[in-house]
């Protein structure tokens, strides 16, 4: 039979605070670590909260002890590793305006962004960074 674990008593500020992130924060996995801990505040069991968010009791625990030890900073997401983008969003834009002019001429504008910016890719890059950023962009077509 395994042990009953809940968090330990936050106080009402932290409540109020983990209340505020749960109904309004931007961040899905924020909220849902806010909302798990807000349960198991109120005497969610592990593997009550384990069916109700659909994550292993392993992730539950971590999350109660990453909030226990952290307090709410702990429930954050943390950053994703990876290679940071090659173009910023005013090169991309850039990049667009360029295809814009010439739209079967991928390869003009990237001799063109390079001249500009300084920075070389592959023409996979350039579409990748223009499909990532084609719904902050309103780009829609230029990614084909």
């Amino acid at each position: 039979m395994s042990r009953l674990r809940f968090v330990k008593t936050p106080t009402e500020e932290i409540i109020e605070q983990l209340r505020e992130i749960y109904h309004g924060h931007s961040d899905f996995a924020f909220r849902k670590r806010a909302h798990a801990i807000l349960l198991s505040d109120k005497g969610t069991t592990i593997n009550q909260l384990q069916d109700i968010f659909e994550v292993d009791r392993d992730t539950i625990s971590a999350w109660i002890k990453r909030f226990e030890t952290s307090g709410v900073e702990g429930l954050k997401s943390l950053p994703i590793p990876g290679r940071p983008p090659i173009y910023t969003d005013d090169e991309v834009r850039q990049l667009k305006e360029l295809i814009d002019q010439e739209p079967r001429q991928i390869k003009q504008a990237q001799a063109a962004l390079q001249q500009a910016t300084g920075k070389s890719s592959c023409t996979v890059t350039l579409k990748r960074a223009l499909k990532k950023n084609s719904t902050t962009l309103g780009i829609a077509a230029a990614v084909r």
